[in-house]
């Protein structure tokens, strides 16, 4: 008997152009759209590791059972940064209205807005350069597998 090993990386706004490379034990395996189930005809322990572009998830190591399936599914690991890009992009719209001369602009408004996309970009570079291994999160909602 076979068991499965289901990838879901549906749930994310901001990744679901990103096409994944999926890897099992260091060896590619599939690229990955949206949602993939992988049929292993051994059970066993494998690491499994996303990859895209330059960026990668964390290893993480999985025990299947013969006959199991086992949900995985991978998020944003940037807590703040969806608050972050919508403040931003926020701001933007609002330095739209103001431009277009039917609100005056308060005179500190630029400088919040010069902060909003400081603290944004500041925050972006940090984790690209940082905390590269932690901007994708790979995970089991069921932890008694690993």
């Amino acid at each position: 008997m076979s068991a499965r090993i289901i990838i879901d990386k549906t749930s994310g706004i901001f990744f679901r152009a990103s096409v994944f490379t999926v890897y099992f034990d260091g060896k590619e395996v599939a690229k990955m759209h949206d949602k993939k189930t992988f049929v292993l005809e051994d059970a066993g322990v494998y690491a499994i590791q996303l990859k895209t572009n330059w960026l990668k998830t964390q290893i993480l190591i999985v025990k299947v059972n013969n006959g199991e399936t086992i949900d995985l599914s991978i998020r944003n690991g940037m807590k703040y940064y969806t608050g972050l890009y919508l403040t931003f992009i926020g701001s933007l719209l609002l330095n739209g209205i103001f431009l277009s001369g039917k609100i005056q602009r308060p005179h500190w408004f630029v400088s919040v807005q010069v902060f909003l996309m400081l603290g944004f970009v500041a925050y972006t570079v940090f984790y690209l350069i940082f905390k590269k291994g932690e901007v994708w999160i790979l995970e089991d909602a069921n932890k008694e597998h690993f």
